[in-house]
């Protein structure tokens, strides 16, 4: 890779790689958008898709979001049902319910919401109950909503603890630095489980606009191939480097080459989780405006007290500019 004096702009001109471009589909379509990137760099893909419903994604809404929001979204359903349901009973008469000595509104309406959060649970200590049909039907229909309620709770914790996920740390920028006599493109990544990944391997892939020879601009996408792109035991950090030799798609590519392709590196990383036994898998994304020219990462590997290694996680992504002379 080079830094040249006058880039080609490759949304104009064609630029000759010697790789042919993949031929299979990889999921986004022949027609992928050539202005904006195709996934974020959370991994999470750049696409909106029309629903159908409301409901159509609220299974996944429940599972992937924060522990806050879960944990606000529980209680709050869990007020909502007890004050509707104590409205209820202040609607029919709070003489339906033995035990409770009428007031005012806002006493009476405290009264009939502890009695309905005890029902709801099941919990029924037994000092307040209620008398007559509508009354007991109510009482009834509640208990057989909060059985649901606490089922589909259960079965979301269940969700949301057993759901395989990989908890990996990338730089956020991605370098171009002396590499066996020439250059790579490197990033690195790190484990922030404690949990060991089994068999973890890495795919990079190329996203680049393109010119064919009819003038019409397209996304073409290139593999790149990684020094090591598979490793059995995945505890510590790991820099990946694709080596840009003449066998890269990129090789001779200045970063105002790649700034006018509008060129992105997703990465793919999947491997096994020790503690149960499932694969789990991460994305990434680069956009060409997160590379940096010659420059290395910093150590992120020391000794604690007891001699032992420590990966320090939050410098993943420390690097450090060389001088122009190495």
């Amino acid at each position: 890779m080079r830094a040249s004096d006058q880039p080609s702009n490759l949304s104009i001109l064609i630029r000759k790689i010697k790789s042919k471009p993949l031929d299979r589909e990889l999921g986004f379509g022949r027609t992928a958008t050539t202005e904006s990137r195709l996934m974020n760099p959370d991994g999470s893909f750049n696409v909106q898709r029309q629903r159908l419903n409301i409901w159509d994604n609220t299974h996944y809404h429940l599972i992937t979001m924060s522990w806050w929001w879960f944990f606000w979204l529980i209680f709050g359903s869990f007020i909502l049902m007890n004050c509707l349901f104590s409205l209820i009973y202040n609607i029919i008469g709070i003489q339906h319910l033995n035990g409770i000595v009428a007031g005012g509104f806002l006493h009476n309406f405290a009264q009939a919401y502890f009695f309905s959060s005890q029902t709801l649970t099941t919990v029924g200590y037994g000092h307040v109950s209620p008398n007559g049909l509508l009354a007991n039907v109510i009482a009834s229909c509640e208990s057989f909503l909060g059985l649901l309620t606490f089922a589909l709770i259960s079965g979301l914790l269940y969700g949301r603890f057993s759901r395989p996920q990989a908890k990996i740390v990338f730089s956020e920028k991605m370098l171009v630095a002396p590499y066996k006599n020439e250059q790579g493109l490197m990033f690195r990544m790190g484990n922030a489980r404690r949990s060991e990944l089994i068999e973890t391997e890495v795919q990079i892939l190329l996203a680049f606009n393109q010119r064919d020879e009819n003038g019409l601009l397209g996304r073409n996408f290139y593999p790149l191939e990684l020094e090591i792109n598979k490793i059995n035991f995945f505890s510590l950090s790991w820099t990946l480097v694709h080596p840009l030799n003449d066998k890269s798609p990129i090789y001779n590519f200045s970063l105002q080459d790649l700034l006018d392709a509008r060129a992105e590196i997703m990465v793919l990383v999947k491997g096994t989780d020790e503690t149960n036994q499932q694969q789990v898998h991460t994305r990434h994304s680069y956009m060409a405006d997160d590379l940096v020219w010659n420059a290395r990462f910093r150590p992120v590997i020391g000794r604690n007290a007891k001699g032992m290694p420590h990966l320090i996680t939050r410098k993943i992504g420390e690097y450090e500019e060389l001088r122009k002379d190495i």
